[in-house]
Formats: C-alpha cells, sequence, structure tokens
C-alpha cells in the first residue's frame, strides 16, 4: 500500500478496536505494559537518552541552585529579535505538497508483432518468452496479444483502479496520436501514464524516435519523441519497456532543451504543438522537462534480458507484479529451489496484497516499508516527496523500480530513470527483504500440502525494525543521520499488534525537536495519524493528543485537514473525558490543540462551539482554578491554554462572544488577573481582549445580544483590564497593548474624541491661557467651546499665572463634564489583595472629589447606569492614558506594541522638546520655591517626558534649599497638569515641538535630567498636516458615527502670538513616532498587533516536554542561546562561590577595631563625564559605573580596562535619530542571583526598573525585564507632587520596594517572582495622619535584612518604621531631622534596630528603634559632626563589616564606626595619591571584601582597600606595575584582561 495515500484500516481491525474500547482488561500485556497514563515514566525508562547516573547528578547539583529571578524564557524582552525563533530557526517545512497530483488516465501501446522478431534483434535459445506472464506462442497471436493487453491493464488497475484506460494494440502513428489527444482530454490537468511496449519492433533511433507499424503491418514506421511529448502534454509519466530505451530518455531530454531555447527566443513551437504546455501544472523547470517522468528499461546501448528465468517484459513484471518477480527472482537464486519449492508453489501463496494478516498482503506490506525505506534513505527530501509522496501511482511504479534496478542489473542491464536516481541495489535493506521472503517461503509447503491446517507465522520483521529504531532513539540527535526505519514506523502504524509501541516512539521521536516533527511529516505521517482519529481505544488517546501537539507546534495549516474530518471532535472528548489517567499537561495539550483548530479559522471556531468547547472550557476552568487557589501548581499549564482556547474561540466571532457574554465569561477570567503566574494573567488579558469585537460592519451584531449591551459590556472588559496597565510582567502589559488596540478599533468614536479632547487641553497648556480662562470665567470657557482666542495680557507665553489660570480653567472644565467628578488621572499598579482575586467590573481607576476622598462613579447617584458611569467617568480618557502609558513602556517590546496599539486609532505619540530660554531664570523665580525645586530635582513638563535630576543633586542639597520646611507651599488649586504619560508639570508655552535632529535644551535643569523625550499626540492621517490649520476650527463630533478628521494640533493661530506658536510648535522629523511626516499615511488597513502570549505559548510545545531530555536540551538551549533564560548555572562553580561568600561574611564581620583606609588607592579613568552610581561585582574584579546620561560601563578594575558598554534604556546609542541625546538618571543599582551568572537591576528617577543579562559580557547584554515600578503622573491633582522614584530591595525575601513618581508618599511592594506589586503602603505624617506633620513624600527607603522591616525617611527629615506583617500603620516613628535627608543606612555593619542618618550639611545621627518613644525623639542616640564645613554628598555603610563612609563634594573621603567613631580619612590632597579624586556624590562598598568604591564630578573611580590597623602590618604589600591596586582574591577566570567570563 502506498505511504501517499489516505490509509485505511481493515474491517477486522476497526471491531477489534471497538472491542478493546469496551473492555480494557483485555489489553495485551504490552499494551498495558506501554499505558498511556504512565507515558513520560515508560518512555523515559525505554528511551532513557544519558546514563541514569548522570541525570541523578545532574538533579542533584540543580536542587543545589538557589531561588533565581527573571531566569525563565520569556525574560528575554530585547525588543530586536522580533523574528528570531528557538533552535530550529531556518527550518521551513515543505513537507506538504503544494499540489497533490493523480494519474487519471493512463494509455497502453503495445508493439509486439506476435510472430516475427524485429531485424536488430537475435534472440537465444532458450530465451525469455513471457509477456503479461502470458506465453505467446501458446496461443494464436490474435488472440494472445488481446491477452496480453488485458493482463497489462489489470496489472495497472491493481494500482490505480480509478484511472481510465485506453490501449492499442501494435498500433499507426495516428492511432498513438488519437490515443495520446484523447488521454490528455480526459486527464484534464492531472497526470496521465503513457505505457509503450516495443519488444515487436526495432531499438529506438539516435534521432529521438519510436518505431510503430503501417496499416498493413508491412512497414517499421518512425515515431518522434517530440510530437509526442506534445500530444500527451504534462503532466505526464512514460514507460519504455524495450531495448536500447535509454537513447529514448537521452532525446526527450535533447527536445526540451530545445523547446525552452525556443521559449526564450520567442519562436513559436515546432509543429504548433501546445499540449505539451497544457494545463496548470505545466511549470517548466530549468531543463524545460515540466513535470515529466521517464522510467526506461535499459541504459542507451544495452538490451534487454533474455534469460529464460525471468519474463521478456521483466521490466513491466517488476513495475506491476514485484511481489511475484521478487520472489520467482529470489528462489531461482536460493538454495531453496532444492527443497522443492517451485515457481508453481510461488504462485499459490495464500492472501490477498491488501489483507496484511495473510503471507501475500504480509510481504507486499514489508516489501512497501523496505522500498520506501531505501528510498527515503537515499533520495534527496524534494526529490522524495516529487515521486513518493505526490501520486499514489507514480509512487507505486518508482517503488517497483527500485526491484527492477535490483533483478536487471544482475542481468547486465541498468534500468534508468527521469529524474535520475542513484545506485539503490546494494543497499542493506534488500537482505532485510530476502530474510522476509524466506520465513515466509519456508511455511508455504505445509501451508499449502499439509492435510492439518497450520497457522501462518508473521515475520518479526517489524518487531526488529521498531526495536532498531528504539536503538536509534537513545543515541541519535538532530546532528546525526536521521533513523533509517522512519518510514518503516509509518507502516506500523497500519498495524493494531504494534500500534501502540510505534505510537510511543513516534511520540519520542517528535519531542526532540522541530526538525524531527518535519521529518516525520516529510516521511508521510500526516495521513496516517490524522486517520487515528477515528479510533476509540483509550491507551491511544494520550499519545495521539501529545503528537498532534508536536504536529500543530510546527505547522497550523493542518487546521484545515483536521476541521475536514471532524477531528476538533477528538480533542473536546477528550479534554471533557473523567478518565482519571489523563494528565493536566495532556489536557493543556488537548487544549491547545483545539485553539490552533480554532486560530484563524472561523469554520473550525463555528464547528468547535457547535460541539459544545465553550461549556467544556468554562468546567475545567472553574475546576482548574478551584485547584489552583487550593496551592495545586500542575494546573497552570492547563489554566492558561483553558483561557487561550477561550480566546480564539471567540475571537472575531460574534456568534460565539455572545455566548461567552452570556455565560459571563468576563466575571470569571477577572479573578485570573491577579493571579501569581505572570502568564496566567496574560492569558486573561488575552481572552477578555478577544471578547472584543473590532468591526461592527463585517461582524455583524452579536446574536441575542443588542448592540448597547455588548458596547456596555465591553467597557466592562475595559474597566477590568485597566489595573494592568502597570502589571510588573511586560508579557502581560503586552497583551494589554494588544487589547487595547481591538478596544480602540471597536470603539473608535469615543476613543478619537478622547484623542480630541486631549489635544485640545493640551493646545490650551502649549499656546498659554486664553481670555476667560482665570479664576473669574464662567462655566462657558471650558475648553471645548470656541470663539476667538487671544494670549494673556502680560506675563508671556511661558508666566505662571497664565498657567495657573489655564490649569484652573480645566480644573472647571474637569468638574463641569464629570458631573463634580474630578478626575486625578493618576493611575497606580494593581494590588494583589487576595487569594481569589474578587474584581468589580466597575471603572477601578479612581475618581476624586474636590475633597481628595475617593469614590466610585457610581457613588454620586448621578448616572442612570454602570454603563453611562463609565463613559461619564472618563473610561476612554484612562485607556487613552494606558494606551499611551504602554507605548513609553521601558519595555521595548511593550513600547512597540504601544505604538501600534495607538496606530490602529491613527494616532501616534509627537516628540517635542523644551524650547531655549523659555525657562529662564525671571520666569523661574517667579514659581514658589517648593515648586521650583520639584522641577529641577524630578520633572514638571505635563507631557509625556521624565524629568529627573542626578543622583548629585538629589542629595547634595544645602541647608538653605527650597525643600526646607519653612519655604512656601503652593496653592493646592493652582497645579494640575493635563498630559498623560509623564512624571512632570507643564510649564504654559515652555514646550515645542522640533523640527531639527538636535531639539534644545533646558538651560536651568541637569544636562542629565531627560529620561524620556516629551510626547503630545497627532493624528497620523491629517491630510493637511503641514499647514496645521487653527485649533479653534477642529471641534470632532461627538458620539456621531463617523469622525471629523481633526488637523494638526499645532497650528500657527491669529493674534500677537502667532509667529511664537508657530515656531515653537513644530513637528519632529523622526522615525520612532510610528509613521511619515512628509504626508498623508493611510492607516485604514493598519493591522492588529499580535498576541504575544499566544505566540510565546505555541512556541513552548515545539520544545521537548518528556524527560530526561526536556531538562538536557533546556540546558543546551540556554547555553547556546536559543532561548531567552538564563544560563543554567554550574553546581560546582556555584558551590564554591556560596563557600567563598560565607568565608568573606565571616571574615568582614570579624574586623576589629582601628579599620583604616590602605594608602595604595586604584583609580580606573570611566571615561564618563561623572559618575552616578556604582556596583562591585560579588566574586570577580569589575565594578560597574553609571554616568549621569545612563550609560552603562563595567569595568576590570585589577587590569583598568572596560569590559562593556551599554545604555541602560537599551537603546543601541545614546542618541536616537531626530530626538537628540538619550539621557536617564540612574539612582539605584542591584546585582540578583550573584552566586549563580548574575543579573543588573538598575531603577532610574522616574521609577522605571530594568534587570539586564549577560551584562558583564562585551555587547552581549539582554534585557531581561523592566516595568514601572511607580506610577507615572497622567492628569495629576494638586495634591501630588511627583518626585525621583527611590528603591529597596530584600533579595532574600525576593520583595523590592519603591516610592515616588505621581504618588509620592505610597510605598509599592513588589513580588519579583511574581512580577506584581502585591501591597501599597502609605506613609502619612503620623498614625492619625496629622497634615501637619506630612513628610511630603518618601525621600529614602530601607529595608532590614532579616527581619520584615521597612523604613521610609520623608522629606521633612520624618522617619518611619513599619512591620510589614502588621496592618499598615508605622510601628514607629522618629524625626531625627527637620530638613531632607541626605541618606539613610538601616543594620550598618549587620547591626539591627540600628539606623544612621545624614544631612547634605555634614550631620549623622545614630538611631536604636528600641529606644524609640511615642514623641519619636529619644531614639537618637548619638549625633556626629562628620564634616564640619558641610557639603556631604554621599554616604554608605558595609552589610557585614562595622564600616560606615561619608564623602563630600569637596573632595574629603571618611570612614566611621557603627558608634560614630572616625576610623581614617581621605583628602584629595594627600600625597600618596596617584591621580587627584574629584567631587563624590557616590559610594559603594564590596558585599563580601573589605573595598570601598567611590565616584564623582570626573571620570575618575578611586577603589579603596581597608584593613584592621592591628593586622596591617602583616598583609602583605600589593603587587603592581604602574599605578597601585588592592590585594583582592577574586575567581581565577576573571584574571585575564578584558575578559567577562
Amino acid at each position: 500500500m502506498s505511504t501517499s495515500e489516505t490509509p485505511t484500516l481493515a474491517n477486522d481491525d476497526m471491531d477489534e478496536e471497538r472491542r478493546r474500547s469496551g473492555s480494557l482488561a483485555s489489553t495485551t500485556a504490552l499494551s498495558h505494559q506501554l499505558s498511556l497514563s504512565a507515558l513520560p515514566d515508560e518512555l523515559a525508562r525505554r528511551l532513557d537518552l544519558v546514563d541514569q547516573v548522570k541525570v541523578s547528578e545532574l538533579v542533584e547539583g540543580l536542587q543545589l541552585v538557589p531561588a533565581g529571578f527573571f531566569t525563565e524564557v520569556r525574560h528575554d524582552i530585547q525588543g530586536d529579535d522580533e523574528d528570531k525563533s528557538t533552535q530550529s530557526q531556518g527550518i521551513v517545512s515543505k513537507w506538504r505538497q503544494k499540489e497533490r497530483l493523480k494519474t487519471t488516465a493512463v494509455a497502453l501501446v503495445l508493439c509486439l508483432n506476435i510472430g516475427v522478431d524485429p531485424p536488430d534483434v537475435i534472440k537465444i535459445s532458450p530465451c525469455a518468452r513471457l509477456e503479461c506472464w502470458v506465453d505467446p506462442l501458446s496461443m494464436q497471436p490474435p488472440k494472445a496479444l488481446d491477452t496480453i493487453g488485458k493482463n497489462l491493464q489489470a496489472q495497472y488497475e491493481r494500482w490505480q483502479p480509478r484511472a481510465k484506460y485506453k490501449m492499442h494494440l501494435d498500433p499507426t502513428m495516428d492511432d498513438v496520436k488519437k490515443l495520446a489527444v484523447s488521454s490528455r482530454r480526459a486527464a484534464k490537468n492531472e497526470r496521465v501514464l503513457f505505457h509503450y511496449n516495443g519488444h515487436g519492433v526495432p531499438r529506438p533511433t539516435v534521432n529521438g524516435e519510436i518505431w510503430v507499424f503501417n496499416k498493413s503491418y508491412t512497414q517499421y514506421i518512425p515515431m518522434s519523441i517530440y510530437d509526442l511529448q506534445a500530444w500527451l502534454g504534462s503532466p505526464c509519466i512514460f514507460v519504455f519497456d524495450c531495448s536500447a530505451a535509454g537513447l529514448i530518455v537521452n532525446s526527450f531530454k535533447a527536445f526540451a532543451e530545445q523547446k525552452t531555447q525556443e521559449s526564450e527566443n520567442g519562436g513559436p513551437p515546432r509543429n504548433g504543438g501546445s499540449g505539451y504546455a497544457g494545463g496548470p501544472h505545466n511549470g517548466t523547470p530549468q531543463d524545460g522537462l515540466g513535470d515529466c517522468i521517464l522510467l526506461a528499461a535499459c541504459g542507451a546501448n544495452e538490451l534487454l534480458p533474455q534469460s529464460p528465468h525471468v519474463p521478456a517484459d521483466v521490466f513491466t513484471a517488476c513495475l506491476t507484479t514485484p511481489i511475484k518477480v521478487a520472489l520467482r527472482w529470489f528462489c531461482s537464486r536460493s538454495l531453496m529451489r532444492q527443497e522443492g519449492l517451485t515457481k508453481e508453489l510461488i504462485d499459490r501463496i495464500p492472501g490477498k496484497q491488501t489483507d496484511r494478516k495473510t503471507p501475500l498482503g504480509e510481504l507486499n506490506w514489508i516489501f512497501t516499508a523496505i522500498t520506501d525505506t531505501i528510498a527515503w534513505n537515499m533520495l534527496p527530501r524534494s526529490l522524495f516527496q516529487r515521486l513518493f509522496r505526490q501520486d499514489l501511482l507514480v509512487a507505486s511504479l518508482f517503488r517497483n523500480f527500485l526491484l527492477a534496478e535490483r533483478i536487471m542489473r544482475a542481468s547486465a542491464c541498468c534500468p534508468i530513470s527521469y529524474p535520475r536516481l542513484p545506485p539503490t541495489h546494494h543497499h542493506p535493506m534488500w537482505q532485510a527483504w530476502d530474510m522476509a521472503a524466506e520465513m515466509c517461503l519456508l511455511q508455504l509447503p505445509d501451508m499449502l500440502e499439509s492435510e492439518v491446517e497450520v497457522e501462518f507465522q508473521p515475520s518479526p520483521f517489524f518487531n526488529e525494525q521498531l526495536t532498531a529504531f528504539e536503538l536509534w532513539l537513545e543515541h541519535g540527535s538532530d546532528e546525526k543521520k536521521p533513523p533509517e526505519q522512519l518510514p518503516i514506523v509509518l507502516q506500523v502504524l497500519l498495524s493494531q499488534v504494534h500500534r501502540l509501541r510505534a505510537l510511543v516512539l513516534l511520540g519520542r521521536f517528535l519531542d526532540m525537536g522541530r526538525w524531527a516533527v518535519d521529518l516525520a511529516l516529510s516521511v508521510g505521517i500526516f495521513p496516517y495519524v490524522l486517520k487515528l482519529l477515528q479510533t476509540t481505544a483509550p491507551d491511544l488517546r494520550q499519545t495521539l493528543v501529545f503528537i498532534w501537539t508536536k504536529i500543530l507546534a510546527l505547522d497550523k495549516t493542518c487546521q484545515v485537514d483536521l476541521v475536514k474530518d471532524s477531528g476538533q471532535q477528538y480533542f473536546i472528548h477528550y479534554l471533557d473525558s473523567n478518565d482519571s489517567t489523563s494528565s493536566t499537561d495532556s489536557r493543556a495539550q488537548a487544549a491547545f490543540v483545539l485553539a490552533v483548530i480554532c486560530d484563524g479559522h472561523p469554520r473550525g471556531q463555528s464547528l468547535a462551539a457547535g460541539a459544545g468547547l465553550l461549556g467544556v472550557c468554562l468546567t475545567h476552568l472553574r475546576h482548574s482554578m478551584a485547584s489552583l487557589t487550593g496551592g495545586a501548581s500542575g494546573a497552570l499549564l492547563l489554566i492558561k491554554w483553558l483561557c487561550l482556547c477561550l480566546g480564539k474561540l471567540c475571537q472575531d466571532m460574534p456568534e460565539v462572544t455572545a455566548m461567552a457574554l452570556r455565560e459571563r465569561v468576563p466575571e470569571q477570567l477577572a479573578g485570573l488577573l491577579t493571579a501569581s503566574h505572570p502568564e496566567l494573567r496574560a492569558a486573561a488579558v488575552f481572552t477578555l481582549g478577544a471578547l472584543v469585537q473590532v468591526s461592527d460592519n463585517e461582524s455583524g451584531p452579536l446574536s441575542g445580544v443588542s448592540e448597547q449591551d455588548r458596547l456596555a459590556a465591553e467597557r466592562a472588559i475595559a474597566c477590568q483590564l485597566l489595573p494592568v496597565t502597570y502589571d510588573g510582567s511586560p508579557l502581560v502589559r503586552a497583551e494589554l497593548a494588544a487589547a487595547l488596540a481591538r478596544l480602540a478599533t471597536g470603539h473608535v468614536v469615543l476613543f478619537k474624541d478622547a484623542v480630541h479632547e486631549q489635544q485640545r487641553n493640551a493646545a490650551q497648556i502649549l499656546r498659554g491661557a486664553s481670555p476667560g480662562s482665570g479664576p473669574e470665567a464662567g462655566p462657558g470657557s471650558a475648553p471645548g467651546n470656541t470663539g476667538p482666542r487671544s494670549a494673556p495680557s502680560g506675563g508671556g507665553p511661558s508666566s505662571v499665572p497664565a498657567m495657573e489660570r489655564a490649569s484652573s480653567s480645566l480644573d472647571e472644565a474637569s468638574k463641569s463634564e464629570g458631573n463634580g467628578h474630578v478626575d486625578t488621572g493618576v493611575s497606580s499598579p494593581g494590588v494583589q489583595t487576595s487569594a481569589t482575586g474578587t474584581f468589580s467590573p466597575l471603572l477601578s481607576v479612581s475618581i476624586a472629589a474636590a475633597d481628595g476622598s475617593i469614590h466610585s462613579p457610581l457613588d454620586a447617584g448621578s448616572y442612570a447606569s454602570a454603563d453611562a458611569a463609565r463613559v461619564g467617568g472618563g473610561l476612554y480618557k484612562h485607556l487613552l492614558q494606558a494606551a499611551c502609558t504602554l507605548a513609553t513602556d521601558p519595555a521595548p517590546k511593550v513600547a512597540r506594541l504601544g505604538k501600534a496599539a495607538l496606530r490602529v486609532a491613527d494616532v501616534e505619540l509627537a516628540p517635542v522638546s523644551v524650547a531655549a530660554g523659555q525657562l529662564s531664570s525671571a520666569n523661574s523665580a517667579s514659581v514658589p520655591s517648593r515648586v521650583h525645586s520639584m522641577v529641577s530635582n524630578s520633572s514638571f513638563l505635563g507631557l509625556p517626558s521624565s524629568l529627573s535630576m542626578s543622583r548629585a543633586s538629589s542629595q547634595a542639597l544645602p541647608p538653605n534649599t527650597s525643600t526646607h520646611p519653612s519655604q512656601p507651599q503652593p496653592s493646592a488649586s493652582k497645579w494640575r497638569s493635563l498630559a498623560w504619560r509623564t512624571s512632570s508639570r507643564s510649564l504654559a508655552s515652555s514646550v515645542s515641538i522640533s523640527s531639527s535632529p538636535s531639539s534644545p535644551s533646558l538651560p536651568n535643569l541637569p544636562p542629565d535630567a531627560l529620561t524620556r523625550k516629551p510626547f503630545v499626540l497627532r493624528m497620523v492621517n491629517d491630510e493637511n498636516m503641514g499647514r496645521a490649520p487653527s485649533i479653534d476650527t477642529a471641534q470632532p463630533s461627538h458620539r456621531t458615527p463617523s469622525i471629523t478628521r481633526m488637523h494638526s494640533l499645532y497650528s500657527s493661530s491669529s493674534g500677537p502670538n502667532a509667529a511664537a506658536n508657530s515656531s515653537q510648535l513644530q513637528p519632529h522629523d523622526e522615525d520612532s513616532a510610528g509613521s511619515s511626516l512628509h504626508g498623508p499615511t493611510q492607516t485604514a488597513d493598519t493591522p492588529l498587533p499580535p498576541s504575544p502570549v499566544y505566540k510565546d505559548s505555541c512556541e513552548h510545545f515545539s520544545w521537548p516536554l518528556l524527560e530526561p531530555q526536556a531538562s538536557l536540551w533546556r540546558a543546551e538551549a540556554t547555553h547556546q542561546g536559543w532561548l531567552g533564560g538564563c544560563v543554567p548555572p554550574d553546581p560546582a562553580k556555584m558551590a564554591s562561590r556560596m563557600r567563598e561568600k560565607e568565608q568573606s561574611t565571616q571574615r568582614c564581620a570579624q574586623l576589629g577595631s582601628g579599620a583604616r583606609l590602605k594608602d595604595n588607592v586604584h583609580t580606573i579613568d570611566s571615561e564618563a563625564g561623572s559618575t552616578v552610581a556604582l556596583l562591585l561585582h560579588p566574586f570577580r574584579p569589575l565594578v560597574t559605573s553609571v554616568d549621569g546620561g545612563g550609560t552603562v560601563r563595567v569595568h576590570n578594575y585589577r587590569h583598568s580596562t572596560v569590559i562593556n558598554r551599554f545604555h541602560v534604556t537599551g537603546e543601541a546609542a545614546a542618541e536616537r535619530k531626530g530626538e537628540g541625546k538619550v539621557v536617564a538618571s540612574v539612582t539605584f543599582l542591584h546585582q540578583l542571583n550573584e552566586v549563580q551568572d548574575g543579573l543588573l537591576l538598575a531603577g532610574t528617577a522616574d521609577g522605571a526598573l530594568r534587570v539586564w543579562r549577560n551584562y558583564a559580557h562585551k555587547a552581549e547584554q539582554r534585557l531581561a525585564t523592566a516595568w514601572q515600578a511607580v506610577p507615572v503622573a497622567q492628569a495629576h491633582s494638586s495634591q501630588y507632587y511627583p518626585q525621583q522614584a527611590v528603591f529597596a530591595l530584600n533579595e532574600a525575601s525576593g520583595r523590592l520596594y519603591a516610592a515616588g513618581g505621581a504618588a509620592p508618599s505610597t510605598v509599592h511592594t513588589w513580588d519579583m517572582s511574581q512580577e506584581c506589586c502585591t501591597q501599597q503602603t502609605h506613609v502619612s505624617g503620623s498614625d492619625d495622619d496629622d497634615t501637619s506633620r506630612d513628610g511630603g513624600g518618601v525621600q529614602h527607603l530601607a529595608v532590614a535584612r532579616q527581619e520584615p522591616l521597612m523604613l521610609a525617611g520623608c522629606f521633612n527629615g520624618l522617619v518611619q518604621l513599619y512591620d510589614l506583617r502588621q496592618s499598615q500603620k508605622a510601628a514607629a516613628s522618629v524625626q531625627p531631622h527637620r530638613t531632607p535627608m541626605l541618606g539613610m543606612v538601616l543594620e550598618p555593619g549587620g547591626l539591627s534596630n540600628q539606623l544612621v542618618t545624614g544631612t547634605s550639611w555634614g550631620e549623622l545621627k545614630f538611631i536604636d528603634f528600641r529606644m524609640v518613644d511615642s514623641t519619636g525623639q529619644t531614639g537618637v542616640w548619638k549625633t556626629v559632626e562628620a564634616h564640619s564645613k558641610g557639603a556631604m554628598s554621599s554616604m554608605a555603610a558595609h552589610p557585614y563589616s562595622p564600616l560606615l563612609a561619608t564623602a563630600t563634594a569637596t573632595q574629603v573621603l571618611k570612614l566611621w564606626s557603627p558608634r560614630g567613631e572616625q576610623q581614617g580619612v581621605i583628602r584629595a590632597t594627600a600625597p600618596f595619591l596617584a591621580q587627584r579624586v574629584g567631587p563624590v556624590n557616590c559610594l559603594e562598598f564590596h558585599p563580601y571584601r573589605l573595598l570601598l568604591a567611590s565616584g564623582g564630578g570626573d571620570p575618575i573611580i578611586a577603589l579603596y582597600p581597608i584593613v584592621s590597623a592591628s593586622a596591617e602590618h602583616t598583609a602583605a604589600p600589593a603587587a603592581s606595575t604602574g599605578s597601585p591596586g588592592p590585594v583582592l582574591t577574586t575567581d581565577t577566570e576573571s584574571s585575564r584582561p578584558n575578559s567577562a567570563s
């Protein structure tokens, strides 16, 4: 049976399948042993790829690995590998033929002329006589000719019974022409078989002619192969059985080349023939033969065999009756012929070729498997696909052609073919055929001649081949030769006896990778596993699900075939079965298969929904979520794929979506939005987004759901999605961006209304306040009103009173539009409040009243319904803010998807820059000092930028700074921002859109203040973008079916400031905004951004899933960089590092009194203007520095070399086209997973955290993850002052604490393992929330290493202690200072309950929290004036050694004990300094060694070794060449210069 046809199971097989499904007890011992309930264990036992001892050693080594953070595959968000795949990158499956052909017409031409030998043939005596197993001399010639013709047709019909057969016996040329033309007409575009037997005519000529007869049979008439080619056309297969048949092949190729040349030269084809090129299948390859195949009996100089042991037409016999020829030939060469085995006995072999349980059927089955295997191993893959998998008859002929080559080569005759095949007659598999034939023939005499019925014993061939395949699996890989037995495994699937074992082995093979799946599909496995879905055997189900998972993970187009054969029913029944042996992973695989069936396939979605898939998914989702709440982790994969399957089932299917809404699917998924696993949250976001209809016109209304109810349900979904904006996982936020794109498309009218409103508000701030916008303005002065506008009198465009009046008017506008509710616009990171994750479908973004209290939109009772409250409460404004937040996300992949979501709504982010001179000293002086300090310290523009001061400016504040409590505070009603992605404010007309490549800078802000360039909204499809009419004429139509396209926001309006406005508001010409600025951009066909979680989750199933090779492959894949996760650590290296850590900490703790800084200071030139942050590697001689612009440099301080350099934001360079220099103020550096390879955690002043992998390897750094740890300012209320973010980390508990941004008085607790915010702690002035003692925001954070204690230091010097296990009230408070603190160190040297605080004027206070009373003063037990001249710029403490260091901007560094005793001092004028040290603004101790690093306002980084005075005389001097260096013990691997390994 050919493997290219759809396999069929015999009736007895199907009956036995039913019997086996009804009684599992009747299964065989092998089936019981290989039961799929223990499939992984059985496969691991039988197919273990490594020694069990090695596996156990690996497991034991991995158990020593401490829990690391951000090491999963999803933790790779570099953003530059969108098209990168895993190990199998580059594999393009070609297993599926573009078009499958069938041979539908067969033309048989026999030129025998029985009784008359050709003149050029001399026959021997005795010679071969049989033609189609008929002796022509045994009957009259006409009857013999007719019998031979009928036999030939019958022999071909055995291989292709449905073709139309036409025959001409001893024909003329006209007969052949009519036969050829009629055959092509009957076949249409399918293949024609032309068989020519020329045993009764002369040999072909060298001119390419074969012979036929004249009408009277008195002459031989030559017929050109070229004419025959033209008559038959293409596709066609020719069989030439005659002597010197190779001449025909040579001429055929020569004529084809001639035809190709004529076509290239434009000449008409010879004889006007058009048949050769007829039909759509007539592709003409480079040789001009088209889709033509030739089989010739012998070479050009060879004659047909005349041995009496073979038929005269031995070539035709091999092609049409291979088993008979093979057995006769084997018998003639075997010793069995002496044991009574005759040809007559061979002809009596019982059975049918189609019955595999009979001797003849088994031989045919084995022959098919062997010839397929030979072809598979000898032919190129493309040629094997074309000849053995495209056409059933062609595959059979070429399979039999291999036999003809073996038999005829023994007679010195070599059959040839086109395409040419390599020699196969010596292949080892022929010996397996001889053995199988011998075992069958040995039983033949007993079966035929014995009086007692003898049962046929099946051949062990297939069992032995499966064992060989199993042995290959133990040692094979993609780098080795593919298994020879793969085609045999395919054939074994037809046998019920060996089917289970074959499936198990096939599953293990497919699990080896994509390459294995591609090989299995190319060999023809697909129709067999598709047919097996019709079986009901329960022991096959789990394996079949696994195999189909692997197939669909490679090629999702198989969904069409599955749906065509109703394959979705099999997987739905399996998913819904109550079989306890089905594991959750296997059910997850079934859910994956169903998701792929529904992916972009409406028919598959409809059939799956009709089969009840929605109810099945919801039922199992409820049960799995219950088990997940109970602590079971095995359901994670199942829950994720149930959600993804639900999403794909409902996506763009209104009827199914209506069913899901009636089943309250959004409410059931809401709990997963707060799940502890990021992939579950991402899957829930994907499903909720899929429930949003993106096109009403194409999809139509939901069945059974009104349009109003649909929109209300989608708005409720939007409310559920909004808190996800601040999720800690980039995967979740990226999925949210895709969901927001669907919302923006489906709710385009209201969404664009929000865009236009935001544009109007931003334009008023940019252009200054209009008349009537002051406090005296009436209700008619809302921003949306039209009318003449002019610049305010006095103050100029950047005057603060003008900005205050504009803000006040916009406050009033918000109140009037929101029915009295003022929208703060402050979005906070989502908090996981409970394990159940209960969620309200209402708008979760808070609405603040004028008194600062928080209300739900429904609390006021002014809305008719919850849906009205969502619209009136500013839902679409918040959706727009969320989209813009994602478009400027610190994760590049999220930002790209966020920008794509905006482009779907024809919106882009246009960069702007602050015009030079706008922030003049006079204008700045008019701003209240507290607010001016906030502009200087963090960011103030009401546009999407993050202005953050440098670490130096944030810490080195003189005693008379504007942040002193005695300074006046701004009015609470005068400051309100109108931008949507910033932690800053807006100064009237101080911002302009720059058209130059380098934008003007902020003259009065520090040079490193800009973390991100500011943005404003702009429509990308404005037809008149270049001339941009006035904003006053651009009024959108509200809540109408069509949108009036708004012209450019930034226009030259009439009035005194028209020229200024025109010069300031010019668009950037840069690429990152997402569209061209030189003309209108058509975005009508903008595609929706793809789902990242679905794509990444599908990729999971293409990796090995069964142990132990899954763990081994993952380790190799991460080492090779195929996966995004961290490289698995070396257990021995980790154990060494852990021992070194323990010994080093003990040495540090044993440091005696009198510690001092050594004189041999080592300096490094960082090649940067300044250094704002430092980090010393725990185990290698590396120091990481960050300059004021955000460039990270990794130095080898032993060799004073720079190992790596990159920008902390992930930019390829520190400058982007059209945006000028990209700068970032880094305020926090920490190394995660230190005993492993280590990750660099960097926090910037705007509250963004980024984790870098391979940061110490040159040009190999990868961004593992990034998130916004504090909320950014949206439409900010007057009660919040965005400020620089501060961070604290407790790696032992996996908790990170952050404060600042738009919520300066809130500490956000982040769980790094769950990647979500788990708690928010409000830091108030006192326990009774006395606003008179309000600290004005958190300035410093610190956490204890061993105890759950957190300290928050406020700007007014108040320090509060929180016990994180109890309520959110402060456990103790102390106010050691009345001014902002420079720094705060908790547990210096590991001393518990101890705190040291310092101020910029040099005062240190030592606090013991055990002494704190209700007044908060008695906790200070010592005060030290560390630096009498003030200007203290930095302080740091050693985590394990009793050391504290302080430094000043005047180049003085001092060392202290935790008791306040000075241990040492180094000044810039010290004689031992090899190079002058500049002003110090950052200090960092080595975590486990006595080493201190300092950096400041110059490129020099200094390292100070520390020794005890009592032990100094025993310390060996450091060996140095050039500049001296500290004596340090380091990893030996890091001793090489420029090495990061």
